[in-house]
Protein backbone atom coordinates (compact mmCIF):
# COMPACT_ATOMS: atom_id res chain seq x y z
CA UNK A 1 0.00 0.00 0.00
CA UNK A 2 2.93 2.52 0.58
CA UNK A 3 4.39 1.56 -2.39
CA UNK A 4 0.90 2.60 -4.20
CA UNK A 5 0.70 5.89 -2.22
CA UNK A 6 4.43 6.87 -3.31
CA UNK A 7 4.21 5.65 -6.85
CA UNK A 8 0.47 8.04 -7.00
CA UNK A 9 2.40 10.73 -4.97
CA UNK A 10 5.56 11.00 -7.77
CA UNK A 11 2.78 10.80 -10.62
CA UNK A 12 1.08 13.68 -9.56
CA UNK A 13 4.34 15.98 -9.04
CA UNK A 14 5.31 14.92 -12.16
CA UNK A 15 1.65 15.95 -13.84
CA UNK A 16 1.79 19.20 -11.58
CA UNK A 17 5.72 20.22 -12.95
CA UNK A 18 4.32 19.34 -16.46
CA UNK A 19 1.45 21.94 -16.77
CA UNK A 20 3.82 24.19 -14.11
CA UNK A 21 6.29 23.92 -17.05
CA UNK A 22 3.34 24.19 -20.00
CA UNK A 23 2.15 27.74 -17.72
CA UNK A 24 5.34 29.62 -18.52
CA UNK A 25 7.84 30.64 -21.42
CA UNK A 26 11.09 32.36 -21.44
CA UNK A 27 11.46 35.73 -22.31
CA UNK A 28 15.30 37.33 -22.26
CA UNK A 29 16.50 34.28 -20.04
CA UNK A 30 13.88 34.63 -17.69
CA UNK A 31 11.07 32.09 -17.09
CA UNK A 32 7.49 34.33 -16.90
CA UNK A 33 4.33 32.49 -15.79
CA UNK A 34 1.59 33.29 -18.12
CA UNK A 35 -2.26 32.97 -16.24
CA UNK A 36 -5.24 32.29 -18.24
CA UNK A 37 -6.75 35.55 -18.48
CA UNK A 38 -3.01 37.38 -19.09
CA UNK A 39 -1.07 38.33 -22.70
CA UNK A 40 2.22 39.15 -23.05
CA UNK A 41 4.16 40.88 -25.58
CA UNK A 42 7.19 41.20 -26.20
CA UNK A 43 8.18 44.28 -26.99
CA UNK A 44 11.44 46.27 -28.21
CA UNK A 45 11.87 49.92 -28.14
CA UNK A 46 10.82 50.99 -24.58
CA UNK A 47 13.04 53.37 -22.74
CA UNK A 48 11.69 55.13 -19.78
CA UNK A 49 9.07 55.80 -17.64
CA UNK A 50 7.32 58.05 -20.20
CA UNK A 51 7.25 55.41 -22.44
CA UNK A 52 5.65 52.50 -20.38
CA UNK A 53 3.00 55.48 -18.90
CA UNK A 54 1.75 56.15 -22.65
CA UNK A 55 1.62 52.33 -23.59
CA UNK A 56 -0.18 52.04 -20.39
CA UNK A 57 -2.69 54.22 -21.09
CA UNK A 58 -3.43 52.95 -24.74
CA UNK A 59 -3.63 49.49 -23.81
CA UNK A 60 -6.05 50.35 -20.78
CA UNK A 61 -9.00 51.83 -22.71
CA UNK A 62 -9.47 48.46 -24.38
CA UNK A 63 -12.52 47.15 -23.67
CA UNK A 64 -11.62 43.81 -22.69
CA UNK A 65 -9.17 44.67 -20.15
CA UNK A 66 -9.37 44.22 -16.47
CA UNK A 67 -8.17 47.77 -14.93
CA UNK A 68 -8.31 45.64 -11.27
CA UNK A 69 -4.57 44.19 -12.27
CA UNK A 70 -1.47 45.73 -12.75
CA UNK A 71 -1.90 49.53 -13.45
CA UNK A 72 -5.08 49.68 -15.00
CA UNK A 73 -4.85 46.18 -16.59
CA UNK A 74 -1.33 46.54 -17.86
CA UNK A 75 2.02 46.15 -16.69
CA UNK A 76 5.62 47.25 -18.86
CA UNK A 77 8.43 46.02 -17.80
CA UNK A 78 11.02 48.41 -19.03
CA UNK A 79 13.90 46.56 -18.35
CA UNK A 80 12.90 43.43 -19.68
CA UNK A 81 10.79 44.85 -22.46
CA UNK A 82 7.91 43.11 -21.84
CA UNK A 83 4.53 44.38 -21.68
CA UNK A 84 1.51 41.70 -20.20
CA UNK A 85 -2.03 42.95 -20.12
CA UNK A 86 -4.47 40.88 -17.74
CA UNK A 87 -8.41 40.83 -19.70
CA UNK A 88 -11.68 39.72 -18.28
CA UNK A 89 -12.78 36.69 -17.52
CA UNK A 90 -14.76 35.32 -20.68
CA UNK A 91 -14.43 38.47 -22.65
CA UNK A 92 -13.76 38.38 -26.54
CA UNK A 93 -9.81 39.33 -26.74
CA UNK A 94 -8.80 40.65 -30.12
CA UNK A 95 -5.17 39.95 -29.41
CA UNK A 96 -4.24 41.66 -33.18
CA UNK A 97 -6.10 45.09 -31.61
CA UNK A 98 -3.79 45.06 -28.75
CA UNK A 99 -0.70 44.81 -31.19
CA UNK A 100 -1.93 47.20 -33.35
CA UNK A 101 -2.25 49.44 -30.35
CA UNK A 102 1.42 49.32 -29.22
CA UNK A 103 2.44 49.36 -32.79
CA UNK A 104 0.89 52.53 -33.27
CA UNK A 105 2.91 53.99 -30.13
CA UNK A 106 5.91 53.15 -31.97
CA UNK A 107 7.35 50.10 -30.62
CA UNK A 108 8.46 46.81 -31.99
CA UNK A 109 6.55 43.57 -30.75
CA UNK A 110 8.25 40.80 -31.35
CA UNK A 111 6.52 37.99 -30.15
CA UNK A 112 3.17 37.51 -28.10
CA UNK A 113 1.98 34.64 -25.87
CA UNK A 114 -1.34 33.76 -24.02
CA UNK A 115 -2.99 30.65 -21.88
CA UNK A 116 -6.16 30.69 -23.08
CA UNK A 117 -6.89 27.11 -21.38
CA UNK A 118 -5.05 27.78 -18.08
CA UNK A 119 -2.97 24.90 -18.85
CA UNK A 120 -0.76 25.54 -21.92
CA UNK A 121 0.78 28.92 -23.51
CA UNK A 122 0.24 29.59 -27.22
CA UNK A 123 1.85 32.22 -29.33
CA UNK A 124 0.03 34.42 -31.02
CA UNK A 125 0.55 35.23 -34.92
CA UNK A 126 1.96 38.76 -35.17
CA UNK A 127 0.46 39.76 -38.83
CA UNK A 128 -2.07 42.75 -39.00
CA UNK A 129 -4.11 43.77 -41.52
CA UNK A 130 -2.89 47.17 -43.46
CA UNK A 131 -6.03 49.01 -43.54
CA UNK A 132 -4.97 51.53 -46.13
CA UNK A 133 -3.57 48.42 -48.60
CA UNK A 134 -5.78 45.73 -47.27
CA UNK A 135 -2.84 43.23 -47.19
CA UNK A 136 -1.19 41.54 -44.59
CA UNK A 137 2.45 43.07 -42.88
CA UNK A 138 4.28 41.84 -40.47
CA UNK A 139 5.05 45.27 -38.34
CA UNK A 140 7.28 47.15 -36.83
CA UNK A 141 7.94 50.74 -36.13
CA UNK A 142 10.70 51.92 -34.27
CA UNK A 143 9.76 54.75 -31.54
CA UNK A 144 11.52 57.59 -31.52
CA UNK A 145 12.47 58.53 -27.95
CA UNK A 146 12.96 62.90 -27.24
CA UNK A 147 15.80 63.75 -25.19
Amino acid sequence: MFKKTQLALVALMTITFSIAQDNTIDINKKKLEIGKTDVVFKVKGMVCSFCAQGLQKSLSKLAYIDKKNYTKGVKVDLKDQITIISTKEGAKVDHQLAVKKIIDAGYNVEAAYYNPTGTKVEQISLEIKDSKKGKHKKHGMNHKHKG
